[in-house]
């Protein structure tokens, strides 16, 4: 199995084996891509570092041959959360990769360093800090054994912040002033909810790595403590350039991006009251591939026929996610389950021999809106899944999701067009005709059958037995009112009845 880690400063690829649900690596490959150097003041990424990206994900690509495709987890973080021309630079990304890459929120990103981490550090009962000063933002997690319980993401990275208060590696008091200001006011938001005085913390980047070796190895410290950071840091202010300065362990690479780490572990340092940085393994590749497992876990655990359950989780953390926010929004599970079975059985209907995670999911929170209010519930339903944490999504799956829940019932005028591809038109035809059915709110025995469009995308199929919609005038009304629904969108819906 495999990672693909596309950071703000490096893009880093870890293939590694299971044993005994454990994972071990066997190989790793870093490139030096610094993307978040390429952001303008629009954010816009330059064309040239869109190259560079794809150069280093076509040189991935070759690495990756004797690894299935299935078993590839790749995500991208920070600069392609935040860049104005995503799309382009991850639809090059993904040609190149030839894999799909999952663009993760801040707090996901979170959740997955944490998981990374805590399979690489001693087994504890304790609460620990883990930090990671990526390129373009950091994450803070507070966590005990595997689960994360605090996670925050700011947008703070050694790379951005390198390049604002300290550009072309000029280093002088006055801009660690400017910076220690900035990264502090940012991260005041911490101390409501965060414990202050920590004897130890974790740090899980390149960042922590290189500011460990440099303190240990030039003497300014035994260990990453405040004081030996003080020391560096008065190093390079005397230098006044960084990239003159003579240090042992300092790389020619990590020397543009060390004014700007530095800065923003001494900020967290002061705010946390934090002692010493340990730095830890694992990181965001190892939590993508630990999180691999719980899926796979959870299928495994649907599959049953008597297969040994997996060691670690039996659950998806996406299923938990959903399982969440239903209680969190009193959603009526009843419900959901009953639009979730009837939208799997007109999946089925289509050709799917395989039930459909994003349906189940769609069905599950569909209606975590009529917390708010009931008019306009599914618009309340989209706005709270396009705005909450939800671990384990991805930031496109949160997409699907939330066009999904929006389009559920109403008009169709709402949604974009070309945001549905065919697979995600399927699955909207599905979870109309599923809530359609399912209005009275009682258990319903579907026998319509759905057909998807030719390759022309002409038209939906919707057989209906005749008998049935008599006694239920209703949904026949409800059905003949989504048709013209589906016409004006483009894609019609047609009802027969037999």
């Amino acid at each position: 199995m495999a990672a693909v880690d596309l950071g703000s400063n490096s893009f880093r690829l870890l293939i590694a084996k299971q044993e005994g649900g454990q994972i071990v690596p066997i190989s790793t490959h870093r490139e030096g891509v610094r993307l978040a150097a390429g952001l303008d003041r629009n954010n816009e990424l330059s064309r040239s570092k869109i190259d560079e990206a794809v150069a280093a994900l076509g040189r991935f690509r070759e690495r990756l041959t004797s690894v299935a495709p299935k078993r590839v987890r790749a995500v991208a973080t920070s600069t392609y959360r935040t860049a104005t021309n995503s799309q382009t630079l991850l639809s090059q990304s993904q040609r190149a990769l030839g894999l799909p890459i999952d663009i993760v929120s801040g707090p996901e990103e979170a959740r997955l360093i944490y998981l990374g981490c805590a399979h690489t550090l001693p087994w504890s009962n304790d609460e620990r800090l883990i930090v990671d000063i990526g390129g373009g933002s950091t994450e803070f997690i507070v966590g005990t054994q595997y689960t994360p319980e605090l996670m925050e993401s700011f947008a703070l990275g050694a790379v951005t912040l390198s390049q604002h208060f300290f550009p072309n590696g000029t280093v002088t008091s006055a801009a660690f002033r400017k910076a220690d200001i900035y990264v502090r006011s940012r991260l005041e938001v911490l101390h409501a909810r965060y414990k202050q005085g920590w004897a130890t913390a974790y740090g899980s980047s390149g960042t922590v790595r290189a500011l460990h070796e440099i303190v240990s190895e030039n003497g300014f410290d035994s260990g990453l403590t405040f004081e030996g950071l003080l020391k560096l840091q008065r190093t390079l202010i005397d230098a006044g350039d960084v990239t003159a300065v003579t240090l042992s362990a300092l790389k020619s690479s990590r020397a543009p991006v060390l004014p700007g780490g530095l800065a923003i572990l001494l900020g967290l340092m002061r705010e946390l009251r934090i002692e010493r940085v340990d730095p830890a393994e694992g990181a965001l590749r190892l939590g993508a591939l630990y999180d691999m497992l719980d899926r796979e876990g959870a299928e495994a655990a649907k599959g049953g026929q008597g297969a040994e359950p997996p060691k670690r989780s039996q659950r998806d953390p996406r299923t938990l996610t959903v399982a969440r926010l239903q209680k969190r929004y009193d959603v009526d599970v009843a419900q959901a389950a009953r639009v979730a079975s009837a939208a799997q059985t007109l999946w089925r209907s289509l050709g799917h021999t395989e039930i459909d995670p994003l349906l189940e999911w769609a069905s599950g929170l569909h209606e975590v809106g009529m917390a708010i209010a009931h008019p306009d519930y599914h618009k309340h339903s989209a706005y709270v899944l396009a705005h909450a944490d939800l671990y384990g999504f991805s930031e496109q799956e949160r997409a699907d999701l939330v066009n999904l829940v929006l389009g559920h019932t109403g008009s169709l005028k709402k949604l974009t067009r070309e945001s549905f591809n065919n697979a995600l038109l399927e699955r909207l035809a599905c979870l109309r005709v599923a809530a359609i059915y399912s209005h009275g709110r009682s258990p319903v025995a579907l026998s319509a059958q759905l057909s998807a469009p030719d390759d022309s995308w002409t038209a939906f199929r919707l057989r209906c037995d005749a008998k049935e919609l008599d006694a239920r005038p209703l949904t026949l009304a409800l059905l003949e009112e989504d048709a013209e629904r589906w016409e004006k969108f483009g894609v019609p819906l047609i009802v027969e009845m037999h």
